[in-house]
Parts: structure tokens; C-alpha cells; sequence
């Protein structure tokens, strides 16, 4: 047993009481542990404790899990907490959503498992704090390096896609932005009617390819036919489940300047949300 001094404080969350119980058993003896169920339970938690690592347990209703994720994903990541989620039936689209999310972690719950995942918490915590250090070593970096935020400050983007999950997965991996607009479509037609009414508001398209109503195709097209300026120069990125080369030849003709093959992970969207949005920038000064 640990020292109740040495232990790091944990949040695991989950709407299934039998589980909290379990993994609160399990745990105990190497974490501090706080239980949760909801997302405003988890946020004011967060709020009292410094937490080291939060465990969110996927069970049968796995959009809530999803969903507490999106809505504590920008606090924990202020404050560079690891997430992990943990599942009894786990399966290839939930790992790839919660990687894409943000999640530092996917593992299985299962029996007699219990050393092997105390050891994988410990192992993000370790990782976590490792990077607090990196981060606070560079501190003192010279005030003209610029990160790729910084290309987004004052922007607005529109994100077409007709899947709810998809488009909080997007806010939530863009929601911690100073000064970044994040604006939604359900459909290919959804999305031109917002363009043409504001052309000159937005800075970037995210343009998923299967929709109803309009695709993202023809919603692109019908965006580039458009009699004003920046119809012709938005930047529009096409989200796709299709790797095919003809696929990917198709978003380029219709008109797409580049491509994100799904599950999309945080680190490509902002690195191309950042280029896109930082080609504009310098476009203005020239």
C-alpha cells in the first residue's frame, strides 16, 4: 500500500454506479479517488482537487461518455490532466474517436486486470508531469516566436458536417483558442447558405464529404461559383472516411485545397487550421 501522502489524486467518472464502485475498490489503495457521473460534477471536482488523471468509463450509453468528455476536455487540458478512457467492450471506433478527441489513453477493463491498469494511470501521470516540467522550462522562450494559436486569434471557421459527435469533437479540440469563432453546419447546403450570407466572416471551411441534402462536393462547388472574392481564396478542407486516391481526387477537383482522412486527430487540425489560417495572414500584409 502507498503512503496516503504519496498518492495522486484521480477523477474517474462514470454513470453506471456498479462500475465507480468497482474501479474506486480497485483503485484505492494507489490513488486518491474522486467519483463522478456528470460533467458538472466532474468540472466542480476538478475545480476542488489538483488532478493527476481523470478515468472516463464508456459503458452502454457510450455518447455520454463522449459527451462529459467535450464538455470538461478544455479545462483538463488547461491544465495538462491526462484522460483516459476505459471500456468492457471496447471496439475500433470508439478507440479511434477517443484518440481523436484528445484522450492520452483507451484500455479494457477487465478481470484481474486491476495492476495492470493502475500501472497505465501511472504511466500518463508520469508522462503528464514530465511535460509540465518541458513546458515551464520554456517559459522564458523570446516573445516573437509565434505558435500555431496565435495564427487562429480573431479567425472564424465554419464546420460542415451533418454527425453532432463529429462537430463537438471539432469545438472541443478548437474550444480552448483565444479568440478563435467556431461556427456549425449540418449539411453541404446549410453550409453555403452560411457562406453567402457573410462571405468575408470566415477564414476556413472544414468540409465533411458525405452529407445529406448537399455533400460536401457539390457544396464546395456551389461555394466556388459564388461572385465574390473570397469564394474563389477560403481555404477549404475536406474531412473524409475515404483514403482512395480517386476519392481524394474528386475533393481536389471539386474544388478542396487539402484533405483529413477520418478519425481526425487534434494535432492535424490544428496544424491545418494554423497553415491555412496563417497563409491568409500573410496574404493580408503582402
Amino acid at each position: 500500500m502507498i503512503n496516503r501522502q504519496d498518492k495522486k489524486h484521480i477523477l474517474i467518472v462514470s454513470e453506471e454506479p456498479r462500475i465507480l464502485a468497482e474501479l474506486k475498490s480497485e483503485l484505492t489503495d494507489y490513488f486518491d479517488i474522486s467519483i463522478t457521473a456528470t460533467s458538472s460534477a466532474a468540472l466542480a471536482a476538478m475545480e476542488m482537487y489538483e488532478m493527476s488523471a481523470i478515468v472516463i468509463y464508456i459503458y452502454e450509453n457510450r455518447k455520454m461518455a463522449f459527451s462529459i468528455f467535450t464538455d470538461i476536455f478544455s479545462f483538463a487540458k488547461s491544465k495538462n490532466i491526462p484522460i483516459t478512457f476505459l471500456t468492457e467492450r471496447g471496439n475500433d471506433e470508439d478507440e479511434n474517436t477517443a484518440f481523436a478527441m484528445g484522450a492520452v489513453d483507451y484500455s479494457a477493463k477487465r478481470s484481474g486486470t486491476a495492476n495492470a491498469l493502475v500501472n497505465r494511470i501511472k504511466l500518463r501521470i508520469n508522462s503528464s508531469e514530465n511535460e509540465k516540467k518541458l513546458i515551464a522550462s520554456h517559459d522564458g522562450l523570446s516573445s516573437g516566436e509565434v505558435t500555431q494559436e496565435k495564427f487562429l486569434a480573431n479567425k472564424t471557421i465554419l464546420v460542415a458536417d451533418d454527425v453532432e459527435l463529429n462537430r463537438d469533437i471539432i469545438e472541443t479540440m478548437l474550444s480552448d483558442i483565444e479568440g478563435l469563432t467556431i461556427e456549425f453546419a449540418s449539411n453541404g447546403k446549410e453550409a453555403v447558405d452560411k457562406f453567402s450570407k457573410n462571405p468575408n466572416l470566415y477564414s476556413l471551411i472544414f468540409m465533411d464529404v458525405q452529407m445529406p441534402v448537399m455533400d460536401g462536393l457539390e457544396a464546395t462547388k456551389a461555394i466556388r461559383r459564388l461572385k465574390c472574392k473570397n469564394a474563389r481564396e477560403i481555404p477549404i478542407i475536406a474531412i473524409t472516411a475515404a483514403s482512395e486516391e480517386s476519392e481524394i481526387d474528386l475533393c481536389l477537383k471539386a474544388g478542396m485545397n487539402d484533405f483529413l482522412i477520418k478519425p481526425i486527430a487534434y494535432e492535424k487540425v490544428l496544424s491545418a487550421a494554423a497553415e491555412y489560417c496563417k497563409i491568409e495572414k500573410m496574404s493580408e500584409q503582402i
